[in-house]
């Protein structure tokens, strides 16, 4: 692993951790050491529109809603959790697991460029100090953001609007507590007649954000120290919190998303491969959901379990993925403005900084006060339009609910995507596996953690025992694990939550390395119907040759794997 910089980012950054980033974490075993560093559920349940932090509050959103039990199924649909924990605070953790799994991580190494005359060959000149070097890889991942050297290289377009709005971000610390117990979360709208944006918190308890949209003829060096701190002081609305600023920086909103992910032995992820805007906390989780993408398929080419031909399988499969959730976060940008159209108080019009230092001014009369009919009438809107954001912070359906309709797949007919804000558990080809509590050994133990980040995994029914005879005469050819959910097989279903998903007793489910379900069957015939249906099954997913005459074309062979991963 090549970084160009001495050490881990400084400034907090992203910190929306969805909860499918978590299962992520989950099966690499650093969930729980990401989830001690976030605040509590509790802590972060609501999204404020307010003039400032210490003045008048427009109106909020709950992300719990207002019925408990609705919040606890929300909850009840994976073995872990969103968490809130800035960029700055997870590098350790996950850095910390890379060395740990014998990772050689170089920092100080700038990939000043990448060139790929082979589908498995990539040249990569890197500077360390002051000497070039010229090294070869059989495979290159480029995560090295949005303004990609590597993408700029290969000559890769980017597609989609370059520029949406610019923004300052002021990161700075202070006790807000007396301005949130009321009102905890992690974000608050700001429609203030000097300072508009949003203020971000981060461990909910010193670390914050304010950014700022801003545009021409203003530059970002116009926002001076002292007019930094002016906005700040402002966006509270009160002498009485004492802050220190930490630090400030720039960036440019975009849309944008990569032509192509792949150009010969070089694959494109995170920021490199699409830019959204932050509103839905989709970018960090949707690149580290690419890698996990990636990485299983990489293993099984290296390891001579899958023909190279499995790797165009990473765009076909996750370059849609980016599309929806670049429209989804475009979308979010757009209806913020309803808010500030109804409100008569925009929270995303450019700030001058030169309103850092003037005297605060006066908030308008948005008609909001009193018991008249039109001031109810109005808070009923706004209230109303702060309502239809709800999908904006809270988007289950594309967190959980995404699915591969091509791809290292056999798909089946029907649309399988979902609301937005809702989830429904599906055993479709290409959805991820739905969590629901097995008992394994005597313990409760996820389905998720049941399928394998090393092997396929077979989950079959209490009339699976053909399934069960048909994967060992595979074995030696396949990476698979197979698993009986019966009363007395392998997983036991005491609750009966894994039969009221609708397996068949004599069904197979098929469960990819990334725990997204690869392809099912209803129940075989006979063994070697089993066999064939499963060989063949696993043959397409991998992109391996059907035939000997195939394998001797494409120079493949399953009895010598070994010779697939000589010279990595």
């Amino acid at each position: 692993m090549l970084e160009r910089r001495s050490d881990l980012h400084g400034n907090p950054q992203a910190h929306v951790i969805n909860t499918r980033t978590m299962e992520v974490f989950r099966t690499l075993g650093v969930d729980r050491a990401v989830l001690a560093l976030s605040p509590p559920v509790s802590q972060m349940r609501f999204i404020t529109w307010c003039e400032t932090l210490a003045g008048r509050e427009f109106g909020r959103l709950s992300l719990l809603g207002t019925d408990p039990g609705a919040a606890v199924a929300r909850m009840s649909v994976s073995p872990t959790i969103f968490a809130n924990v800035a960029q700055n605070r997870l590098e350790p953790i996950l850095l910390d697991r890379c060395r740990g799994l014998g990772v050689d991580v170089r920092f100080e190494h700038e990939v000043l460029e990448v060139n790929t005359p082979g589908e498995r060959v990539a040249t990569a000149y890197v500077r360390s100090g002051t000497a070039v070097q010229k090294h070869q890889f059989d495979y290159v991942i480029a995560c090295d953001g949005a303004s990609s050297r590597t993408r700029q290289s290969l000559g890769i377009p980017m597609l989609g609007p370059e520029t949406l709005q610019r923004f300052v971000t002021i990161y700075f610390e202070a006790d807000l507590q007396r301005y949130l117990a009321h009102r905890p979360g992690p974000i608050l709208w700001l429609a203030g007649p000097d300072v508009r944006g949003v203020i971000i918190g981060f461990d909910l308890r010193t670390t914050w954000a304010l950014m700022c949209p801003f545009s021409e003829p203003n530059q970002y060096d116009d926002f001076t120290p002292a007019r930094v701190e002016g906005l700040v002081r402002k966006a509270i609305g009160s002498d009485q919190a004492p802050f220190r600023i930490i630090s400030t920086g720039h960036w440019n909103m975009s849309s944008q998303i990569a032509e192509r992910y792949r150009q010969g032995a070089v694959f494109l992820a995170g920021d490199a491969a699409h830019r959204f805007p932050p509103t839905g906390g989709l970018g960090m989780n949707t690149g580290i959901q690419d890698a996990h993408n990636l990485a299983w398929k990489l293993a099984a080419v290296l390891g001579g379990d899958a023909h190279p031909d499995l790797l165009d399988t990473f765009e076909t499969e996750r370059r849609p993925i980016a599309l929806t959730n670049a429209e989804h976060s475009l979308s979010n940008a757009y209806r913020m403005a309803e808010v500030g159209m109804v409100l008569g108080a925009s929270t995303i019009d450019p700030v001058d900084p030169a309103s850092g230092e003037t005297a605060p001014g006066p908030g308008p009369d948005l008609g909001l006060e009193g018991d008249g009919e039109a001031a109810r009438a109005r808070r009923a809107e706004i209230d109303r339009v702060i309502e239809a954001q709800r999908e904006h912070f809270d988007s289950i359906g594309l967190d959980l609910g995404f699915c591969y309709t091509a791809g290292a797949v056999l798909p089946e007919q029907g649309d399988p995507r979902q609301e937005v804000g809702a989830y429904l558990p599906s055993l479709k080809p290409g959805c991820r596996l739905p969590h629901v509590w097995l008992e394994v050994g005597g313990r409760r133990t996820s389905t998720l953690d049941i399928a394998r980040p090393d092997r396929f995994t077979l989950l079959v029914g209490p009339a699976g025992a053909l399934w069960v005879e048909a994967s060992r005469t595979l074995d030696s050819d396949f990476p698979l694990r197979v698993v009986r959910v019966a009363d007395d097989g392998d997983a036991i279903d005491r609750k009966g939550e894994w039969a009221a998903l609708g397996p068949a007793t004599g069904s197979a489910i098929l469960v990819r390395p990334d725990g997204h379900i690869a392809w099912r069957a209803e129940a075989p015939a006979t063994i070697g119907a089993a066999q064939a249906a499963l060989s063949a099954a696993l043959i397409a997913i991998l992109s391996r040759p059907s035939s000997q005459a195939e394998m001797l074309k494409t120079g493949f062979s399953v009895q010598h794997r070994s010779a697939i991963s000589s010279g990595r």
